[in-house]
């Protein structure tokens, strides 16, 4: 899983005099008594920093880099789990966040831990994505936005390139084009559910803590999008899910969605986060072990509909 992945960006060298110089920012009365940064993740720098007032997150990210993060944030504080947004500055370039510190596991460690999804996480899980996808187009105006080419382009892209190509190797790359040939129709359905998505919506971007409450983090990529793609990513390791689990997040998600599932909605999930390891594996990174779980997705991907 995803869990051992390879980072694309080492973790910051935070010194502790500049965590004490933030928290200082943030409130005067915090004593810093030390930090340990949370490995987990491939890009930005998360640390836990003990203090007089307890446990925070402070999170670390490139400010030139795509994020929606605050936006997202406001738009949903008061409508699913996040953790408290405490203090936001900007420092050389850098946006630094300071959390709520949750007490708690992440949902795919439980997820790994239990063998498979615990059914009251997963209902949370199901009315979350719904309610995140219920946002309306209007109070996303001013998100950041990627420039994308259609999607009708996007598997021929990745699998025309020469890195991809190199890593699935011809015979792989050749059984993708036939499904993508023979699912075409999926294409325009999916575009046809659109919404304001996560877009890292994954169990390790899920914390559970010792209520058992599911907190959705990271949302630096939420943007507008494919609501399948949500979907895709949060089943793609599928072996941890039953049909059970299937028919349970169609039956909460549908509960609190404006627009409902359609009946082959698994399907067209799968389907969608199919580019997403493609897309990982066109980076010029080196990471043995990411690259064979992205090759290892798509084989799973292509062994569901018998390719």
């Amino acid at each position: 899983m995803d869990l051992n992945w390879e980072r694309y960006i080492p973790v910051l060298d935070m010194k502790i005099d500049e965590i004490k110089n933030i928290f200082t920012e943030y409130d005067k009365m915090i004593t810093v008594l030390g930090f340990n940064a949370i490995q987990l993740g491939c890009k930005n720098s998360n640390f836990i920093v003990h203090t007089n007032k307890g446990e925070f997150v402070l999170r670390v990210t490139n400010s030139n880099d795509f994020n929606n993060e605050m936006v997202a944030y406001e738009l949903l504080k008061d409508q699913i789990n996040i953790p408290n947004l405490l203090f936001r500055t900007i420092k050389d370039k850098v946006n630094i966040f300071i959390y709520q510190y949750i007490n708690g596991v992440s949902l795919q460690k439980d997820i790994i831990e239990n063998n498979q999804c615990d059914n009251f996480l997963l209902e949370q899980v199901a009315k979350a994505s719904a309610i995140i996808h219920n946002t309306p187009k209007e109070k996303t105006i001013g998100i950041a936005e990627w420039d994308l080419p259609p999607y009708e382009v996007w598997y021929e892209s990745f699998l025309d390139n020469p890195i991809v190509r190199t890593r699935i190797g011809e015979e792989m790359r050749e059984r993708i084009q036939r499904l993508v040939i023979d699912k075409q129709k999926y294409i325009l359905e999916i575009d046809s559910y659109k919404s304001f998505i996560h877009c890292d919506f994954r169990p390790a971007n899920m914390l559970v803590n010792e209520y058992k409450q599911v907190f959705f983090v990271d949302w630096e990529g939420a943007s507008w999008g494919h609501s399948m793609a949500d979907i895709g990513m949060f089943f793609r390791y599928r072996l941890f899910f039953t049909n059970t689990h299937i028919d349970l997040f169609q039956q909460v998600y549908n509960s609190y969605a404006n627009k409902e599932l359609p009946d082959n909605w698994f399907d067209l999930s799968l389907f969608r986060d199919l580019v997403n390891p493609l897309q990982l594996l066109s980076s010029n990174q080196e990471a043995p072990l990411r690259n064979a779980d992205l090759v290892n997705i798509i084989e799973s991907t292509l062994a569901y509909w018998g390719y």
